[in-house]
C-alpha cells in the first residue's frame, strides 16, 4: 500500500514540476507579440461579445415589434373614431 502511494504521490509531483504544463496558455507559450498571441486574444473577445449581440439584437427585435404595435393601434384607434362620412354598398344592404 505505502508503494501505491509513495508511486502516485512521486507521478503527480512530476507532472506538477514538468515546464510545460505550467505555460498551458497560448500567450504563456508564444510570448507577448506574437500573431498567435494575437489570434488568441481575438478569438476569446470574439467568444465574449457574441452572447451580447445575440441578446441585444432579441431585444432590438422585441423593441421594434412593440414600436410597431403601437402606432399600428393607435393609427386603428383613430380611424374607428372617424365618421364614415361616403356611401358604401356593403354598408347600405338589407
Amino acid at each position: 500500500m505505502k508503494q501505491k502511494l509513495f508511486f502516485a504521490l512521486s507521478a503527480l509531483a512530476a507532472v506538477l514540476c514538468d515546464s510545460r504544463i505550467a505555460q498551458a496558455c497560448a500567450v504563456c507559450i508564444t510570448g507577448a507579440n506574437d500573431p498567435t498571441a494575437e489570434a488568441f486574444n481575438a478569438s476569446v473577445l470574439f467568444l465574449m461579445a457574441t452572447p451580447y449581440l445575440v441578446v441585444g439584437s432579441i431585444a432590438g427585435g422585441l423593441y421594434f415589434v412593440y414600436r410597431r404595435a403601437l402606432v399600428k393601434s393607435a393609427q386603428d384607434e383613430a380611424a374607428a373614431t372617424a365618421i364614415p362620412l361616403v356611401w358604401n354598398q356593403e354598408a347600405s344592404e338589407r
